[in-house]
């Protein structure tokens, strides 16, 4: 009787110890490397035209995010918009060349200066990417493509 409950122990703690190697980091809500350094007392409003469409690691798992070079007569200002598929799915596709308006909080990522966008007007359509305390609109939402994980 003693060896068999040593052994349900041992099952247990080998069970245990597998979940916990095995489990991933989730991605939570608002979890996003770039969402964390969204600021609301350094919202700011900037036009320009955009110069470059880059993909870069957004914090989202597999993921990109969509950033853009944006060219005014002042300066050149990188914009940190969205990750790809939450722009995909909203059927926003950007050109060089085009025009845009964009709001949101002047941040410093990586020793550069850098825009979290809250919102957007681009192709005379306004875009609202986070709420009025920096939250993605698709906070509590499934992320990504496929089937995914809901968030409630």
């Amino acid at each position: 009787m003693k060896n068999f409950i040593k052994f349900q122990v041992l099952a247990i703690l080998c069970l245990l110890w597998i979940s916990q190697v095995s489990a991933q980091p989730g991605r939570g809500l608002n979890r996003g490397a770039i969402t964390r350094f969204y600021d609301t007392t350094t919202v700011e409003t900037v036009s320009g035209e955009i110069t470059k469409i880059d993909t870069a690691r957004s914090g989202y798992g597999r993921f990109p995010g969509i950033i853009l070079n944006l060219k005014n007569k002042k300066q050149e200002t990188k914009i940190y918009l969205a990750p790809l598929w939450y722009l995909n799915q909203e059927k926003l596709q950007f050109k060089t060349g085009k025009s845009i308006t964009v709001t949101g909080s002047k941040v410093t990522y990586q020793n550069k200066p850098l825009i979290i966008t809250k919102d957007f007007n681009y192709n005379k359509k306004k875009n609202t990417i986070r709420n009025e305390n920096g939250s993605p609109v698709w906070a509590g939402k499934r992320m990504g493509p496929g089937r995914g994980r809901r968030w409630r």
